[in-house]
């Protein structure tokens, strides 16, 4: 599922095709696209920037795309040649490439500023190596009701973490999901910010692996692995839903506060 990583490796991966490129055509089904397309065509691409889970496609004029891929969402690029697939959420057109964007819930076309503020609340992007443990504590503590699990899915503490490295991270550092972040000192808090940001960052534009292994099923500690053993002890890995997000563990390495 997109997560910083992805979202970064997407940026990586679109530069070279749109940016300093001017944009032929725009389609897609949002209803700000249909407004502002001919706002962008004809316009140079200036950047594609990750941040957290949102990718930014900005446009000389003044405008910005914003993406967000969701669960689902995807990328694509095909030659101008081809034809643009009816069900494109997003697709940017040069004189040589299309940039395509599938199955992504959120696609906005509007002024830069008005993104801008759209983004203005999130927190560092975990991914573009952004850091400051003053500031991830301060983000952190104004949620010190909250558990480990809820603040490291918070954007607006870090971004760019979902469930895979939520899950990763707290069994790395052996804090259980529901551990309110009160309980934590602040090495143990700040431990799981920097663990975070080093993962998502080893792996923007790789095959995802937490463990450092490429191996199918051997990618993740917890993540996916329900009823398997853990790697460390051997104990069953557990797995729940809160809130429609999902959270996996070990019940013996990350022991519950009480």
């Amino acid at each position: 599922m997109p997560e910083g990583d992805t979202v970064a490796g997407h940026a990586r991966r679109l530069t070279p095709v749109l940016v300093g490129k001017e944009v032929e055509r725009v389609a897609g089904s949002s209803p700000s696209l249909r407004a502002n397309a001919h706002r962008v065509t004809g316009r140079r691409v200036e950047a594609v920037t990750p941040v957290g889970k949102n990718l930014v496609i900005e446009i000389s004029g003044g405008y910005s795309i914003l993406i967000h891929l969701g669960m689902s969402g995807r990328w694509l690029v095909l030659d101008a040649a081809r034809p643009v697939p009816g069900e494109a959420k997003l697709a940017l057109s040069t004189t040589t490439q299309h940039a395509i964007c599938l199955a992504a819930p959120t696609v906005i076309l509007d002024r830069s500023p008005r993104i801008e503020r759209r983004l203005s609340s999130l927190g560092p992007d975990l991914a573009g190596g952004e850091w400051d443990d003053s500031e991830f504590l301060r983000r952190a503590r104004t949620r010190d009701d909250k558990t480990a699990s809820a603040v490291l899915l918070d954007q607006r503490v870090a971004a760019g973490i979902g469930n895979v490295f939520k899950s990763e991270v707290l069994f790395l550092e052996r804090v259980h999901p529901d551990t309110l972040v009160a309980d934590l000192g602040d090495d143990a808090l700040l431990a799981l910010g920097r663990r975070a940001g080093r993962l998502i960052q080893a792996n923007v534009g790789r095959h995802r692996s937490t463990t450092g292994e490429g191996y199918p099923g051997r990618e993740t500690w917890v993540y996916g692995r329900q009823g398997k053993p853990c790697r460390r002890c051997g104990s069953a890995i557990e797995m729940e839903y809160r809130q429609e997000r999902v959270t996996y563990w070990c019940p013996s390495c990350q022991l519950a506060h009480g």
